[in-house]
């Protein structure tokens, strides 16, 4: 078997990747705490808290023989600066980076010297700053050393760890900005390449390194942003 467990699969790019998994023909099982969409009938669907190992492990049970994981879990906490909390940064924290902790320990524990791998789903933010999004940064920069370590000292137990760092993707979360005309015209005026990201175009990265044919690829985190953190940005010319 070559099961994927997807924490976080019910929208945006989680449901992205379920799909594309699927097309692949890999068995999958989900874990959420909203229900599944019409298109994901007949995938085995854990509705529980995804930062809670035992509902985590009945996801594993669910499919038997998983060598895949993929977290793609958000929580976030949009104030100024000064007046973020440490019971807000300490939730945000706990979501978005501790929750792959356990996934992963269960993944390698489970697959009993079997290649597997994961992919956890992080952002741009953990590499740059935004107002108002410390504790989301935080979590993110924090999610992509843990899948570095996991990487280096799981490694030799057969796992292969990447990170993906999305940019601006349009999903449900952030459509009053996608669906403005003018807040769309902006953001697709930072884009080299002249359109935003669908979450497709970020889950057909992660099934690529879920696969066989990344097997030498680990330890790395990918951004895809088609290039907009690659530009330096210049005033214009006089």
């Amino acid at each position: 078997m070559n099961g994927v467990v997807v924490l976080g699969g019910a929208g945006g790019i989680g449901s992205a990747v379920v799909s594309a998994l699927l097309a692949q023909g890999r068995p999958v099982a989900v874990v959420d705490i909203e229900p599944p969409s019409s298109g994901q009938a007949g995938v085995p669907w854990i509705r529980g808290d995804a930062t809670d190992p035992a509902v985590v492990g009945a996801a594993f049970d669910a499919l038997g023989g998983v060598t895949g994981l993929v977290h793609c879990l958000l929580s976030e906490h949009r104030a100024p600066f000064d007046e973020q909390t440490t019971d807000a940064l300490r939730r945000v924290l706990d979501i978005g980076a501790v929750s792959a902790l356990e996934p992963l320990q269960q993944l390698v524990a489970r697959a009993e010297g079997r290649p597997c791998a994961a992919v956890l789903v992080s952002s741009i933010h953990a590499g740059l700053a935004w107002g108002g999004q410390a504790p989301y940064a935080m979590a993110k920069a924090a999610l992509e050393a843990l899948g570095r370590a996991a990487a280096v000292e799981l490694g030799p137990r057969g796992l292969r760890c990447n990170v993906v760092r999305p940019g601006f993707v349009m999903v449900p979360r952030n459509a009053r900005r996608w669906r403005d005309a003018a807040t769309r015209d902006a953001l697709t005026g930072l884009q080299p390449l002249g359109e935003l990201a669908e979450p497709d175009d970020i889950a057909h990265v992660i099934a690529f390194l879920l696969g066989d044919q990344a097997r030498f690829v680990s330890g790395e985190t990918v951004t895809v942003d088609g290039a907009m953190t690659a530009e330096l940005p210049e005033p214009p010319s006089p």
